[in-house]
């Protein structure tokens, strides 16, 4: 065994020195958390209890060990979450009241456009509340910074630093967070940086796996009076990062996402209405992506959005309703070393390809080498509600979302050679007029004391983004020609979500389970001759992938046991999930890319001021691949770590150490695009301090 996790283990049975080890009577714990804390439609947690456990520092892995909840990922840079199955735009990021705006949908690639770190709480959000941000399959992940937050800052200063280092990906990681607050003003600041070279998994050094992170979020509030509350915002984040794709020349990303706006919390309006909060924002995101040092490729999109969402009771019901307008204008860049600054692309000669004219007579494929989509602007607008009434001892809920958008497709941005022609779909780029109705029900019940479950059955339909209508062409940093479809209608979805929650101290188990049936999933395909042989673009020799739409099913089911109890001062607690899943195409076959059945166990440990963590994970083999799906090996996962906190005079103190993958599995994720050049970090040992005051 590796020298460093001899330390890590030694380290850990070294602070149990000086503890009481007698085994003698067993005294339980009543603090276990109520239902309405661990059962609801939404789950809400702090962010820096969450980065305790996460094995990095991206919104995936702060969020993978909940029931139901994967992390799309390769490297330590990529990181985004599949909730029961669902991935990309069926799982909303939402930043407060508006929709994140980032490319992380779009393309594995792409990161999350912020930091877990940069935030304060994060929630997940499922059933008919959830339509509120969107219509989301997978649910919606909240987060809540604070400027969300109704009240002004507690008076005082504050001060958090944190510092850590660790081996392969853990990289260097800097934090502040400084906050004051007197009389009728507050300023709030968090700095995050993060910083860690190439990593390396079963001893070998992954090429262009290193990754750079810098976040800064400020905000300034004003309380005009005990009912308006005002706050301000900015936040910038730079991140840069290697794709490990597997090609000879580098492939990178230069990531850059500026947002600033403005939050009025108003309570008290009158009897009936009692809290209204409106978010106006404003957010620049614009990425590069080289090769070899060339500006192959660049995406940039500016969105401007307002929302207000109103909170209310009418006679026994509790109810929100949201309003909302965005506006978003996307253009995306291809052109060899010619992307620094936007430009018609100059390809004209055969030297590089024959026109979409000439490709489509001879193969049937409109191949294109220019610039991969049009100019695009998008105006939506949406409306929705969210009621529930409780009684004796249930609760139901009622939620709708009604969404009406304009797309708008401005192709003079594409050199006229690789232009659609009308020949072959003289409407391709014609603006259009979409509109999208959900809505959902949910009834929630408390059996007895011990035992309570809830159920919620919702009809979403999602407008297809205009990657999925518009694309076609090359992507440098999957390696992968992407052919969209302009035909494709909205995609609709039946919903069934079940869960039981039993609580008998010191016992708590939780079981979900659910099922969804979607009338045409909207998915990448990978596309193959009569013969099965995969076809290449004629200009990288890449393999082609195209959107398909599919009647199909995903269904699975989760399993949480918890055991907590206390030996001679040592708080215990033990915690086993299962979770399995699968999807399943109505004429046949397996969905691409769903989660592998896998199980945990972890153990933590509280005595004083320590907190000791051992875990483990098992993920099993890819068993129901997708046609010309490449499959996966299962692999093991164990993690260990300590902690001491101590509050002094002088602040309050914390440290770490902690361990992930150490036996050093090679770990391929079956969710990742480059799951073969990209797999998972192999042994990683980190420690870190924070320090509040």
């Amino acid at each position: 065994m590796n020298k460093s996790v001899w330390f890590l283990l030694l380290f850990s049975v070294c602070l149990y020195a000086d503890t009481e080890t007698t085994l003698e009577s067993i005294t339980i714990e009543e603090d276990i958390a109520s239902k309405e804390e661990v059962l609801r439609y939404t789950k809400s947690q702090q962010s820096n209890q969450l980065s305790k456990k996460a094995k990095g520092e991206t919104l995936g892995e702060y969020l993978e060990n909940e029931l139901g909840v994967d992390n799309a990922s390769y490297g330590p840079a990529v990181g985004r979450p599949v909730v029961h199955g669902m991935e990309g735009y069926r799982v909303g990021i939402i930043q407060g009241d508006v929709v994140l705006n980032d490319l992380s949908a779009m393309s594995q690639d792409h990161a999350v456009g912020l930091t877990p770190k940069s935030t304060e709480r994060l929630e997940l959000i499922r059933g008919p509340s959830s339509l509120l941000y969107g219509a989301y399959s997978g649910g919606v992940i909240r987060t809540i910074g604070e400027e969300h937050e109704k009240t002004l800052l507690p008076k005082g200063e504050h001060v958090e630093l944190q510092s850590s280092s660790g081996s392969n990906s853990a990289g260097v990681a800097n934090g502040l967070k400084a906050t004051l607050s007197e009389h009728n003003l507050s300023a709030y600041v968090t700095h995050y940086d993060h910083q860690s070279d190439d990593y390396k998994s079963g001893g070998k050094t992954v090429d262009a796996s290193d990754t750079s992170t810098q976040q800064t979020h400020i905000v300034m509030g004003y309380r005009a009076n005990e009912n308006h509350l005002v706050k301000l915002y900015g936040d910038v984040m730079d991140k840069s990062y290697g794709i490990p794709n597997g090609i000879s020349e580098e492939t990178r990303i230069e990531m850059e996402q500026k947002r600033y706006g403005m939050v009025v919390h108003t309570k008290n309006i009158f009897d009936t209405l009692h809290d209204i909060q409106t978010e106006v924002q404003y957010s620049d995101y614009n990425h590069y992506e080289t090769e070899g040092g060339r500006y192959d490729g660049r995406f940039a999109q500016e969105q401007t959005g307002i929302s207000s969402r109103f909170e209310f009771d009418v006679s026994d019901w509790q109810g929100e309703a949201k309003v909302d307008f965005l506006a978003a204008g996307l253009r995306v860049c291809h052109e060899h070393g010619q992307c620094r600054e936007f430009q018609i692309p100059i390809r004209t000669d055969a030297e590089d390809g024959r026109s979409v004219s000439g490709y489509f007579n001879d193969t049937g494929i409109a191949y294109s080498h220019g610039h991969p989509m049009p100019d695009t602007k998008e105006a939506k607008s949406s409306a929705a509600w969210s009621l529930s009434k409780p009684f004796e001892q249930d609760e139901i809920s009622f939620g709708a979302n009604i969404t009406a958008r304009h797309l708008g497709a401005n192709p003079d941005n594409i050199q006229e050679e690789w232009l659609m022609p009308k020949s072959i779909d003289g409407n391709y780029y014609d603006a259009q007029d979409d509109f999208a109705l959900s809505f959902s029900s949910g009834w929630f019940r408390e059996w007895n004391d011990y035992l309570s479950s809830q159920a919620s059955l919702a009809y979403i339909e999602r407008l297809p983004s205009s990657q999925e209508l518009f694309w076609n062409g090359f992507h440098h940093a999957t390696e992968s020609y992407i052919l969209g479809n302009r035909d494709l209608s909205n995609e609709r979805s039946v919903n069934f979500d079940f869960e039981l929650l039993y609580v008998s101290t010191p016992w708590s188990t939780k079981f979900n389970t659910y099922y969804y049936h979607f009338d045409n999933y909207i998915y990448q395909s990978p596309m193959v001759d009569s013969s099965g042989t995969p076809l290449l673009d004629p200009f990288h020799g890449s393999s082609v992938w195209t959107m398909c739409e599919v009647e199909a099913s995903i269904y699975g089911v989760g399993v949480q046991e918890q055991y907590s109890y206390t030996i001679k001062g040592h708080q215990l607690t033990t915690t086993a999930q299962l979770n399995a899943l699968q999807g399943k195409i109505a004429e046949g076959g397996y969905l691409p890319r769903m989660s592998p059945y896998n199980a945990s166990l972890e153990i933590e440990d509280k005595v004083g001021s320590f907190t000791h963590t051992i875990g483990y994970k098992w993920v099993d083999k890819s068993r129901n691949d997708a046609a010309n799906e490449t499959g996966t090996k299962g692999y093991d996962w164990l993690s260990a770590g300590v902690r001491w906190e101590r509050k002094t005079s002088y602040g309050d103190w914390e440290v770490w150490l902690k361990g992930e993958n150490l036996t050093d599995s090679i770990a391929l994720n079956h969710l990742s695009f480059l799951k073969e050049t990209a797999p998972f970090p192999g042994r990683q040992i980190s420690m870190g301090i924070i320090f509040k005051y």
